[in-house]
């Protein structure tokens, strides 16, 4: 216990796991935390509350505990001392904490592990499980907006702050806590910028960071610096994998911030948070595990860069032309494993066998990729992948493994299991003897049964006694005096025999040499693995880049999607533009396309709700960020100028947890569009100023679009202040959705036209959703009342639509059922729309009743 206390001050917020035996135990308020957390009973050792947990099952234990949002420290006994009454030597070997693992049991596949270093104006993340690691200076003007930002496109496992920092900036304080991210709060001398400049040139063994474009004296040293700290603490390894920085620069990417990432719903969706029904869900045709993650960082990094994302263009485009090399490359990689993740654990001696076979398997699957023509792909090849020695030690190991591994054992190392018999005649020989001293056992027991008369002698072995010889109680007493009794049991006596202590010594000792030898063989298939690391990497990163490449490729044939022209012009023209998602849901050739043209940079949009502003908002916003990754895009056809920033200003929610209303997050978000946007920003803005007063929401709006129109940012607005259109609309489009008005029906279109509206069809609306009869009568006879003069366009009298005028007459119920049955044989189907059909079958919903 002294011990134990000794080391758990040593990590006072983490879980410690001590070993004792086949257990790790825990005492004290750990005990009690865990044993609630995990369920586990809750026993004492002397005064000390105390729980454990087998060592072999400690995987399961720990994802809980991760899960659960808890740090542990693993204690091992390092080693037995020869005196019985001394005590084990223990150490701490590694922390546990959610982003610093690279087990597979504790991963997500599909999704990247960051861990996030802030300090100041500077952050720095890593992905431990493959050795990314990437630092970026916050935006200048607003620090706080720019790290909400980038906690929700990277989505961090853990954060690192300084303490200081932390306790004394309250709006940083509030942003990270507010963050889904494990915070743990670092003392100030970790973020030196000198000591974290020689860690950073240390790791990546060179004299100076020049080659990534840092100097001694940026501070963007200091998060670095602090995170690779943390790495290695947390480890407790140097962490080899990890010698590549790169130097984010914010003009490299197209900015989109927080709030717009969230709105734009790339990965979660904001009914359920989810990722059904979301841009990346829809546009996901990738195979391998690495080349998702690869994926969702082209969306989460989309490129500013002409020529970076003609070069991707180039590489879907091939795939995109050839369908037979798009088939025979997509079954293929699907037999790729992670390859990038499977180097880090065996850098960080964390290997299972397995993951020798998932080598062997994707290293095959490289080479029948590339076989057929190796100069189709060379382009993509890192340069190490140029040099066919390099690729030679690679196809060799995959023999080797291929030849060694038992590719049917999957779990840890366990002795007689992982080498393939064959492979080796030094362990073949090892082995031969294990089973020759079975049998000399067997014939050894025929032996003395036959010498001694005993016929019911039996054979045993536990790992107390070793092997002995058991005899029933009725028998004992014709025991041979040369058997020396070891163990008295209820039913009978265990003996041994000097014979029987020979033969146990050689099949032990047998039995430890092939385990050493098989121990030997795997641990030189690990270093072999490990001599070319460079090359296998190179391997998985190109293979994640194929991946992806296949998969935009086939997106863009299942979809009928096309490649937008990219250009450095201030140009947007999109024909036949439509949403992703919603295209996916409503099935081919089923969505209504649109078409977009910003030589006039300003649209003001009116029209009604259901008719499709709001689609069409977001479409525009979704295929110039699919235009930016390098992606195909849906429409008929796209001209692209490089766009600086996406702002996407749509939807109604507070933040309880912020204390911030619904309209107070609106102004928020517009005021972070009006600060930042440019003339090569693309914003779109969706009902600004409604949650608050007419007066005050409308003259919002008006001033927050004068202010768009000045600073010439290519804007979508979208509004039910269709007084707006009265104004002066001097630079100004005015779009409006077609709807189709007969006076007793009214049919959304979906198809945006010149114009502005001239109702929002509100009260039809809130019919065709089932809003009661007597509701609706009294919002008419309302509306008659008090906005019988409210008009917008000249010539009209009344802002409501003629259906609107006419849904109480509308509501004259029928004689008799068939006057129902006669609407029903009057209706043809097959030539409705489906809205059509909603309005018809609320029409007869409502008669019916």
């Amino acid at each position: 216990m002294k011990q134990y206390k000794q080391i758990k001050q040593d990590y006072p917020d983490k879980i410690l796991f001590f070993r004792l035996g086949d257990f790790y135990e825990m005492f004290d308020e750990d005990a009690v935390e865990v044993s609630a957390l995990l369920n586990l009973t809750l026993t004492h050792k002397g005064d000390s509350p105390m729980c454990g947990i087998p060592y072999h099952a400690v995987k399961n234990y720990l994802k809980r505990l991760l899960d659960a949002g808890k740090k542990i420290a693993i204690c091992e006994q390092m080693s037995l001392s020869d005196s019985p009454k001394a005590l084990a030597r223990r150490e701490v070997v590694r922390i546990v904490t959610p982003a610093t693992v690279v087990e597979e049991d504790f991963l997500t596949d599909t999704d990247s592990s960051y861990i996030l270093s802030v300090f100041q104006r500077y952050c720095a993340f890593c992905e431990v499980s493959t050795g990314e690691f990437r630092l970026r200076e916050l935006g200048k003007e607003n620090r706080i907006a720019s790290l909400r930002a980038i906690i929700e496109q990277i989505r961090p496992k853990e954060l690192l702050v300084c303490e200081d920092e932390y306790f004394l900036d309250s709006d940083f304080k509030e942003a990270v806590d507010l963050s889904p991210a494990m915070i743990t709060k670092l003392p100030p001398w970790y973020f030196s910028t000198s000591a974290s400049y020689k860690l950073l040139c240390e790791q990546a063994g060179v004299s100076s960071l020049a080659a990534f474009g840092i100097d001694e004296k940026n501070r963007i040293a200091g998060p670095a610096g602090a995170l690779l700290r943390y790495i290695r603490e947390t480890s407790k390894s140097p962490v080899d994998h990890i010698t590549n920085y790169t130097l984010d620069v914010e003009s490299s990417y197209v900015s989109i911030d927080e709030s717009s990432r969230k709105n734009l719903e790339l990965f979660r969706n904001l009914y359920d948070g989810s990722s059904s029904n979301t841009l990346f869900e829809t546009i996901n045709r990738c195979r391998t595990n690495s080349g998702t993650r690869l994926l969702k960082n082209f969306l989460n990094f989309p490129l500013h860069d002409k020529s970076a994302i003609e070069d991707r263009q180039k590489r879907v485009k091939y795939f995109y032309d050839n369908s037979s090399e798009l088939e025979r490359v997509r079954s293929l990689i699907s037999g790729s494993r992670d390859l990038n993740r499977l180097m880090t654990r065996i850098i960080l001696k964390r290997a299972v066998p397995r993951d020798l076979t998932g080598i062997k398997q994707s290293i095959g699957t490289f080479f029948s990729i590339v076989s057929e023509d190796p100069q189709r792909y060379s382009e993509l090849f890192d340069s190490v992948l140029t040099d066919n020695t390099n690729l030679e030690k690679a196809y060799s190991l995959m023999q080797e493994i291929d030849r060694a591994v038992n590719e049917d054992f999957l779990g840890q190392f366990n002795a007689g299991e992982v080498i393939k018999d064959g492979y080796d005649s030094i362990l073949d020989e090892k082995r031969t003897l294990m089973e020759n001293g079975n049998s000399v056992l067997s014939s050894y027991l025929e032996e003395e049964k036959s010498e001694s008369g005993l016929s019911i002698l039996k054979l045993g072995y536990n790992r107390v006694y070793g092997y002995y010889l058991e005899i029933p109680k009725g028998q004992v007493s014709r025991a041979p005096q040369y058997f020396i009794r070891i163990q008295t049991l209820v039913n009978g006596e265990r003996f041994t025999t000097e014979k029987l202590k020979e033969f146990e010594r050689e099949i032990n000792l047998a039995s430890a040499e092939a385990e050493n030898r098989e121990r030997e063989l795997y641990n030189n298939l690990l270093a072999s693995v490990q001599d070319i690391s460079s090359t296998l990497n190179a391997m998985g990163s190109f293979m994640s880049l194929l991946d992806v490449y296949q998969a935009l490729a086939t997106l863009a044939v299942d979809s009928e999607y096309v490649c937008p022209q990219i250009t450095e012009e201030d140009v947007l023209e999109i024909r036949g533009g439509r949403h992703p998602v919603v295209e996916k849901h409503l099935g081919s050739g089923k969505f209504v396309s649109n078409d977009l043209d910003m030589s006039v940079r300003f649209c003001l949009i009116t029209g009604p709700n259901m008719a499709g502003k709001s689609t069409y908002l977001r479409q525009n916003a979704l295929i110039i960020l699919l235009s930016h990754i390098g992606s195909f895009v849906p429409a008929t056809s796209a001209v692209i100028g490089l766009t600086d920033r996406i702002f996407c200003r749509v939807g109604a929610m507070d933040n309880l947890a912020r204390g911030e209303s619904t309209f107070l997050v609106e102004m928020q978000e517009t005021s972070y569009i009006l600060r930042n946007c440019t003339d090569r920003s693309f914003v779109i803005v969706d009902e600004v100023g409604r949650g608050t007063s007419t007066q005050d929401g409308m003259s919002l709006a008006y001033a927050i679009m004068k202010d768009l129109i000045a600073k010439n940012a290519k804007t979508l607005f979208a509004t039910h202040y269709h007084e707006l259109t009265m104004m002066d609309i001097s630079g100004i489009r005015l779009l409006t959705p077609a709807v189709e008005d007969s006076g007793k029906s009214v049919v959304f279109l979906r198809k945006m036209i010149e114009g502005a509206a001239s109702s929002s069809y509100g009260i039809h609306v809130a019919r065709l959703a089932g809003v009661p009869y007597q509701v609706i009568r009294e919002a008419k006879s309302f509306q008659n009342r008090h906005f019988a003069d409210y008009g917008v366009n000249k010539g009209q009298s009344s802002l409501f639509s003629s259906s609107d005028e006419s849904i109480v007459e509308e509501e004259t119920l029928p004689s008799s059922a068939a006057d129902i049955i006669k609407e029903l044989q009057e209706c043809n189907p097959e030539q409705m729309t489906p809205v059509q059909a909603l309005i018809l079958l609320s029409k007869l919903k409502e008669e019916a009743q």
